[in-house]
């Protein structure tokens, strides 16, 4: 497993804070004569995002987290400086709880599949001639939409619970017309998986102990299961597929 996968939300607060205090000290301890102005305050907070970004990226941390990094960082920047109004704090929170809340209420934090992931999930549902692949916590629908774009004679599902992920997908679904594809707001552990031929995740080490042993009593014979980098606890996956990227990505494989 790749570093990326470890322990992500003291990191991104690390890059964060790292960033925004550097830029802070540079606002209190500039020269004098130099103008405390909007420009120089908006330039000091691109700059703090920036340099969380490529802190970020030296700790490996995944493009969902190096967003959230790139989002919070100026915000830490402007706010000891302009001292909002204090609704701005828990709409900061209602939103970034939209789309982390499982980190928190599941150990499950969001990770995106990259554009070479996806293509390579896609071309796996069309080797297996699958009829049925579930996405489970399936984000932003990127996986959904690529698998669901190259096999139309796929039924996609995407399953989510963060709430602005699953309107996000929801809404790529709905405006790019994938007929065959659909998101669903529901647990994991509430999907029905009995009729899937493929069922992928790429979710974290906390639930795979619990998410194998649904998922090897539900399954049918035959059938998938795939993770993204995560492993299961003393069952070793019958194939690995790596994927030539930055991280080198492992979809590891299970068959029912």
């Amino acid at each position: 497993m790749s570093r990326e996968t470890r322990w992500p939300v003291p990191r991104t607060l690390a890059s964060s804070i790292l960033a925004a205090a550097a830029a802070l000290l540079l606002w209190a301890y500039a020269p004098g004569d130099l103008p405390r102005t909007h420009a120089m305050l908006l330039g000091l907070s691109l700059g703090a995002a920036i340099a969380s970004v490529l802190l970020g990226l030296l700790l490996q941390l995944g493009t969902a987290w190096l967003v959230l990094s790139a989002i919070a960082t100026p915000a830490l920047v402007m706010v000891p400086i302009f001292q909002p109004p204090l609704w701005i704090f828990p709409a900061i929170v209602v939103v970034l709880a939209g789309f982390y809340i499982n980190g928190v209420r599941e150990q499950v934090p969001l990770y995106l599949s990259n554009s070479r992931t996806q293509a390579e999930l896609a071309a796996f549902a069309a080797q297996q001639k699958a009829g049925i692949f579930i996405d489970l916590g399936c984000g932003l629908g990127s996986v959904v939409a690529a698998v669901a774009r190259q096999n139309p004679s796929i039924h996609v599902t995407g399953v989510e619970t963060a709430p602005l992920s699953y309107l996000i997908a929801w809404l790529r679904m709905k405006l790019f017309s994938r007929g065959n594809a659909e998101i669903v707001f529901r647990s994991i552990w509430q999907t029905d998986v009995r009729e899937a031929d493929i069922v992928y995740a790429f979710l974290s080490p906390a639930p795979m102990t619990r998410l194998y042993a649904k998922l090897k009593a539900e399954m049918k014979p035959g059938s998938v299961f795939i993770s993204n980098s995560f492993a299961v606890p003393g069952d070793e996956p019958d194939d690995i597929i790596r994927i030539d990227d930055s991280r080198q990505t492992q979809l590891l494989i299970w068959r029912m």
